[in-house]
């Protein structure tokens, strides 16, 4: 799971490369940054759903495997590929840092790119586990993904809104700590 996140994160970013200028957007978004629509747009559509999409075809490999066998197993794999992308991700893009931005992105990607995965791995592993039919969760989980993800990005983009970067994660975390020990009391 790991090493197939790794290896998607090496796919986004060299789709990025390919996609963003035949799309005419820009691959930096410096230009646009600040607080705006245009800039929350390009953060949830650009960067959250690109990257939960990419993280997720590896989850679509790994769901087949019979050791896919559990509904836990959602958050466990998703979280796995999440981690292997951030891996990827920061080999990239952590030498150009130094300093706080360094350890913020060294620590934050990791954490927040589970944390994101979570949110989609948790539906489709009930789903699947279930038997049920897995596009409306995929869309779904996907979709919520790829919002808190560029929501994230946002804030932590934005220096005077960063703080609320930091709860936005620790919300989430904390939404799937419960939802995890319900489906947990459930068995």
């Amino acid at each position: 799971s790991y090493f197939l996140g790794f290896l998607a994160g090496w796919l986004c970013l060299r789709a990025y490369g390919i996609m963003l200028p035949a799309l005419a957007i820009p691959i930096d978004p410096e230009p646009i940054q600040g607080l705006n629509l245009q800039f929350l747009l390009y953060c949830v559509f650009v960067v959250g759903l690109v990257e939960e999409v990419f993280k997720f075809l590896p989850f679509l490999i790994i769901m087949r495997f019979s050791d896919f066998d559990d509904e836990m197993d959602g958050i466990f794999y998703a979280s796995a590929c999440a981690l292997g992308f951030a891996s990827y991700e920061n080999l990239h893009y952590l030498p150009g840092l130094a300093g706080f931005a360094l350890f913020g992105r060294a620590f934050a990607s990791p954490l927040s790119h589970t944390v994101f995965a979570s949110v989609w791995g948790h539906l489709v592993g009930i789903a699947r586990i279930r038997k049920k039919k897995l596009l409306l969760p995929m869309l779904k989980g996907l979709g919520l993904a790829a919002l808190l993800h560029g929501l994230f990005d946002f804030l932590t983009l934005l220096p005077l809104l960063r703080f609320f970067s930091a709860l936005l994660i620790l919300a989430v975390w904390l939404w799937r700590i419960r939802t995890s020990e319900r489906q947990a009391k459930r068995k």
